[in-house]
């Protein structure tokens, strides 16, 4: 008998302490999502001069990682509850590092457009098996709080792919940057392989439920039709796809493309100097993240909440963006920024609270599905606000500040919209 219970102490241990390993190499694959995601706010310029294009261009190259993010995340879902995590990321990091090299190498913009389309689609596949890993390895009361620090991790991403990556395209050029990204890239995808684990019991672990000392009346995935079956007929489910749909469509829309044209036609700055004010926006993040899985899981404890906070929060930075739009001195916009990263990180919630509105069995189809959502509003923000910006004025090649506010009221109005819709959700008592 004291065998045996020594045996479960250890498996505990095993599962304890092994989760660690594979939740650094899911945070290092996600700091490279994020730096793909939000890379082509200092590249614009570059891009513009090496493939000739218009700035509606600019806008279908970014929104191309977004509409291929968002088609692999249902597959993503699928594969991370059938195939497992650890052959779903390594092979697609693997996709998305080839794609990062013939990015770099392209000489048309159509190879340039497939080659981001690979790398979205090759990224896509990270984030959803992250959420299954979590579901599977930590304990009910640390999912908000470490799927928060995995967000923070991706922000510092978004923050190398600011001013660092401005001087390292200043030192080496855009395209020997980009290959450098996906050689590293490579190198994740191979560790992916060699440590990932899908499951506690691979590595002589004990279940994460078994610990916690939850029943679990089966293990067994359902189907994706009943699934999907399930989630639309969710109204709950719903009031979090529009309300993820459009913040992060703002954000993406925002920090992710056009954050730097708007500080270089309106503010006059120049990229290095625009980087540094955009590198404020992952930073608050990187604190925003973290914070809110800990108030989610600690303090209010009511998921609902806590992202209606960051909401109306990030929705107050909008109203200075729109009606102080070329009025602001440097100092407030960047404290304006920082705010603004740091209530969008709440964002990060929204995957706790359909958590707790779902079948735990079908934990990675129903964020893969939720993905579809959240990335397809990615890529239609941006390309929407290329179309608005693409109607205002040029003159000696400086956009007018019209078409700017124009685009962001667009963000604004729309964000009040679906938090409106997003408080009508029904919380389940405790």
């Amino acid at each position: 008998m004291a065998q045996a219970k020594e045996m479960t102490q250890a498996m505990i241990q095993k599962t304890l302490s092994y989760r660690y390993v594979i939740y650094a190499l899911v945070a290092l694959a996600y700091f490279l999502v994020y730096f793909h995601r939000t890379s082509t706010a200092v590249m614009a310029t570059d891009l513009t001069a090496a493939f000739g294009i218009a700035p509606t261009a600019i806008g279908l190259f970014g929104s191309m990682y977004f509409y291929a993010y968002a088609i692999g995340q249902l597959p993503a879902g699928i594969l991370a509850d059938k195939w497992g995590i650890r052959n779903t990321m390594s092979l697609f990091v693997l996709i998305a590092g080839l794609a990062a090299i013939l990015f770099g190498m392209s000489n048309t913009f159509n190879t340039a457009l497939v080659a981001r389309f690979l790398v979205g689609l090759g990224v896509g596949f990270v984030y959803v098996p992250a959420m299954r890993f979590l579901a599977d390895w930590f304990k009910k009361d640390e999912f908000a709080t470490y799927s928060g620090v995995l967000l923070a991790v991706g922000n510092a991403g978004s923050l190398a792919s600011a001013a660092p990556l401005v001087a390292l395209m200043a030192a080496i050029g855009w395209r020997s940057s980009m290959t450098s990204v996906g050689i590293v890239s490579l190198v994740v995808a191979v560790l992916l392989f060699m440590f990932l684990r899908n499951k506690p019991e691979d590595v002589g672990g004990a279940n994460i439920n078994d610990i916690q000392g939850i029943t679990v009346a089966s293990t067994t995935p359902l189907g994706i039709g009943e699934s999907l079956g399930i989630l639309v007929k969710k109204y709950n489910f719903w009031t979090i796809a529009v309300m993820f749909f459009v913040l992060y469509g703002t954000i993406m829309g925002f920090q992710g493309l056009w954050a730097g044209p708007y500080l270089m036609n309106v503010y006059h700055l120049t990229k290095a100097q625009a980087g540094n004010i955009l590198m404020l926006i992952p930073i608050g993040m990187i604190f925003g993240c973290p914070i809110a899985g800990v108030v989610a899981d600690k303090l209010i404890k009511s998921k609902k909440k806590v992202v209606m906070i960051g909401v109306f929060m990030n929705i107050l930075t909008w109203i200075p963006l729109v009606f102080m739009i070329d009025s602001m001195s440097l100092g407030f916009i960047r404290i304006l920024l920082f705010i603004y990263g740091f209530f969008g990180g709440f964002f990060v919630i929204m995957y706790a609270n359909l958590k707790e509105n779902i079948d735990l069995r079908m934990a990675g189809t129903a964020v893969g599905f939720l993905n579809v959502f959240v990335f397809g509003g990615g890529a239609i923000y941006q390309q929407v606000m290329a179309g608005i910006i693409a109607k205002a004025p040029v003159t000696n090649k400086i956009i007018a500040t019209s078409g700017f506010r124009s685009a962001f009221m667009l963000c604004l109005v729309t964000l009040i919209v679906a938090l409106v819709f997003f408080a009508t959700q029904k919380e389940k008592s405790a």
